[in-house]
This record gives C-alpha cells, structure tokens and sequence, in this order.
C-alpha cells in the first residue's frame, strides 16, 4: 500500500484521495448491485409464484384431458355404436313393417276372393241339392230312394256340404286373423319410431363431436401450458444466475473495501476507513470498522 507521507502539492492528487474516491466508487457499485440484487429477488419470487401457478394450470389441463378422455372411451363411443345399431335395426324394422303391411293387404285380398269363391260354391250346392231333391227324390220321382246309387248320392252331396261348411269356418277364421294383424301392426307403427332414432342418432353425433372438441382443446392448452411453465422455469434460472452473479459481487466488493481498510498490514498505511464514512461524503452511510488485529504505530 502507499505511504500515506505525500510530498504532493498543488491540485495534485495525493494517495488519500486516489483511495478515498476509489473507496467511494467501489461503495456505490456495491449499492447498485444491492439493488441490482434486491431487484432480482424481487422478480425471482415473482417468478416462483408464476411458476407454481403455471403448474396447477397445467396439472388442470391434464385432469381435464384425461376426463375427456375417459367420457370418450367410457361413454361416447360405446353408446355412439349402441345408437348405429339401434338406428339401423329400426331401419329394418320399418322395412319389414312395410313388407308385412303389404303382405296383409295381399292376404286379406287373397282371402276375400276365396270367401266370394265360398259363397259362390255353396250357393251352387244348395242348388244343386234342391234340384236333386226336386228330381230325384221327391215323391213323384221314379228312382228307387233305398238303392245303392241313391245311396251314394246322398252321401256325395253330404260331404261336399260338410267340405263347403268347413271352408267356410277356415275362411271365417282366416279373416279374423287377417285383422287382428292388420290391427297389431298398426298398433306397432314402427315407422314413428324412425324420428326417434334419428333424433337419438342426432344427439349423440353432437355429443361424441363435443367430446372429440374438448379433448383436442385441452391437448392444445396442455401444450401452451407446458411451453408456459418452461419459460418461465427458463427465465427463473437466468434470475436465480444474476441474483447468485451480485451477490458474488457484492462480497467481491466488500473484500475490497476490507482489504484497504484494513489497518493489520506490514509497512506504513493509509489510514482512511477510521472516519469512512466522510470520505464517502454519505453521512447516511455505515461506518466500515476497521478489523481488530495488532495496532502497528505509523508515521
């Protein structure tokens, strides 16, 4: 260190106010990286804030992912498929409805030709009764009633009678058949049933498509959340760095000022930290004390 003994005069600079004004300048780079630091602990909890905020934001998109995920694999497209099959099977119940109405309309013309047809044949039976009655075996009739051929006659016409009557109780039948079917499908009007399903089928395209939405809508915030949180842990890094680079500068500094002030050394000193604080010209600021060691006498 310099002899504080200076022969220096005029405006010449003497050591004490070479150190004195390096003191000062070394004291107020000290106080902006004070500030420099406190600034980046100021921003660093600002920053550690936004970064657990940025991580409920994303723990919350990826919960939400994955309920839509689940809704979409639990229960849109399994009743998705469940309302193709139901619309398709009513589509083929309608089909076969419409086959059936026509099968019953073609039946019911079918059996009302054959009962016209049973009419007409037992109206021609009892005629043709009466007339062998008439002719045959009436009083005034000549053939022997008792005969084998009269005989067979009668029996002739007794079962074509019975025939006739039998028919005409299957026809009977076939048509009240014919209309409480014809009754039963038209209770069953399964054609009301295509809006239904189409509406059904409506309704669950907009669900799955919902679904389907919010899923693609989530993924995209998972993304802008996870680049959010890595910006942010990015930029939190670089301030943790400065805050640590001032910190380091500030003791750097302070050992500075130590070191010059330090009256424990070899040789003469300048003696300038005993009233430090004056030739910082701050009365505000602290005084460096001087570190406690061997008082060595100066000149």
């Amino acid at each position: 260190m310099a002899s504080k003994n200076g022969n220096d005069s005029g405006n010449s600079q003497t050591p004490d106010t070479v150190v004195c004004v390096s003191l000062t300048d070394i004291k107020k780079e000290q106080n902006t990286a004070k500030s420099d630091k406190m600034a980046d602990e100021t921003t660093r909890l600002s920053k550690e804030a936004a970064r657990g905020y940025k991580i409920c934001c994303l723990d919350r998109a990826e919960e939400t992912y994955k309920v839509y995920q689940d809704l979409m694999s639990c229960v849109a497209l399994g009743q998705y498929k469940k309302t193709e099959i139901i619309q398709k099977n009513i589509d083929d119940y309608i089909k076969k409805d419409d086959e059936i109405e026509k099968l019953i309309a073609e039946s019911s013309s079918l059996i009302s030709d054959l009962c016209t047809k049973i009419v007409e044949a037992d109206s021609e039976l009892c005629t043709m009764t009466s007339c062998i009655n008439n002719l045959v075996f009436s009083k005034s009739s000549k053939v022997d009633k008792d005969s084998d051929e009269a005989k067979k006659v009668k029996q002739c016409l007794q079962k074509i009678n019975n025939k006739t009557n039998t028919l005409k109780e299957k026809a009977e039948n076939a048509v009240e058949s014919v209309v409480t079917i014809g009754g039963i499908q038209t209770f069953t009007n399964t054609a009301s049933l295509k809006d239904f399903a189409a509406n059904m089928m409506t309704k669950m395209t907009d669900f799955k498509v919902c679904i389907e939405s919010n899923i693609k809508s989530t993924e995209e915030e998972i993304k802008l959340s996870r680049e959010e949180l890595n910006a942010v842990v990015e930029k939190l890094a670089e301030i943790e760095c400065s805050e640590a680079s001032k910190a380091t500068t500030i003791e750097g500094l302070q050992s500075v000022i130590d070191f010059v002030c330090d009256e424990d050394c070899d040789g003469d000193c300048l003696d300038l930290c005993a009233d430090f604080d004056n030739c910082c010209g701050d009365s505000d600021q602290e005084p460096v004390k001087k570190k406690q060691g061997k008082t060595k006498d100066h000149d």
